[in-house]
């Protein structure tokens, strides 16, 4: 959201740009503005011990899991509907 903080640029111009509500870029505009105010090189990354490390293999492969069987479930109901996809990502029937 750079681009919106330039001399010249109006939030309609950079929303219609983009295509996104004038809002979107509002808080974008406020989320950058706070972390440019951040001074970075003093945060210091917490060490993560290896039952975090563990924790998070775990989640991530719970969340496959899900993953997968959402995109079973959507691939079964596209073929009880009769929609294919095609080979731009699109749905055809």
């Amino acid at each position: 959201m750079r681009e919106s903080l330039q001399p010249g640029m109006t939030v309609a111009h950079i929303a219609k740009k983009h295509r996104v509500a004038l809002n979107v870029v509002y808080y974008w505009r406020r989320v950058y503005r706070d972390l440019a105010d951040v001074d970075l090189s003093k945060a210091v990354a917490a060490p993560e011990s290896g039952q975090e490390v563990a924790d998070l293999e775990l989640q991530v492969r719970n969340l496959e899991r899900i993953l997968g069987r959402r995109t079973l479930e959507i691939e079964l109901l596209r073929e009880k509907l009769g929609v294919r996809e095609d080979d731009n990502g699109g749905e055809r029937r």
